[in-house]
């Protein structure tokens, strides 16, 4: 592209954050975030990686979608009951695990954490509880099965957590107060906001990210203009 001056559309990632309040319906949302979190093992760039849920429920959270988490089966895509397939390939396998082996001590596995089986590069739907906002585990892209759960007390600490990582491509907010989700979704600096749910594209919405995420939009009429060049055409009229 940079040879030819040809524009690109570059999406480069996405460090998804959910933002849990507590009043939202806490067993569905752990249930929801749980499945758009771990599809395709988590090889997905708008793929739920960070959960942010407030203090109080917390602990409620965390059981609900470590509960649904254990419904969520990996192994080969022959098999229908499965929800999720293999990590792509060794390389990125052992990449995986050797995020789950630099864990620092203050972090807890609340589930998975391991290949799953004994064969092919299956790895377990993992949860993991206590990390902190300059963690590795939380700043830098895993593209894997892997989610961290981190508290925050107020709506302007949840903004702040959400947005204190380089990436922007998606996110989504879990309330049953409209006011709330408006707030917070105005103040998140993504690509994407999804209100009580993640994922969900249609073609009539721009879908592209900000920041370290990359630029350009595709789908809806935003991304039409991408393939569209405009030319400056003047005339002098005689009196």
């Amino acid at each position: 592209a940079a040879k030819g001056l040809k524009r690109a559309h570059l999406e480069l990632g996405g460090k998804a954050p959910a933002v849990v309040f507590a009043d939202a319906d806490l067993k569905r949302s752990a249930a929801a975030i749980a499945e758009f979190a771990f599809f395709n093992a988590g090889q997905d760039c708008t793929a739920i990686t960070r959960v942010l849920v407030q203090e109080q429920a917390h602990d409620e959270f965390v059981a609900a979608m470590v509960e649904h988490t254990a419904t969520l089966r990996t192994g080969s895509a022959d098999d229908s009951e499965n929800y999720f397939g293999p990590l792509n390939n060794i390389n990125h396998f052992n990449a995986v695990n050797a995020v789950i082996d630099a864990l620092p001590a203050h972090c807890s596995i609340a589930t998975g954490g391991r290949r799953a089986g004994d064969k092919g590069y299956f790895f377990e739907p993992t949860i993991i509880t206590g990390a902190r906002q300059d963690d590795p585990v939380v700043q830098q892209e895993t593209f894997g099965p892997i989610v961290t759960v981190q508290t925050f007390a107020t709506e302007e600490e949840a903004v702040e957590l959400a947005n204190g990582v380089d990436y922007a491509l998606a996110s989504s907010v879990w309330t049953t107060n409209h006011g709330t989700a408006m707030r917070v979704s105005r103040d998140l600096d993504f690509g994407a906001v999804w209100i009580n749910t993640h994922i969900m594209l249609t073609a009539e919405m721009p879908h592209g990210g900000f920041k370290n995420s990359g630029y350009g939009k595709d789908l809806s009429m935003y991304g039409v203009e991408d393939y569209t060049r405009i030319k400056h055409v003047m005339s002098v009229l005689d009196a």
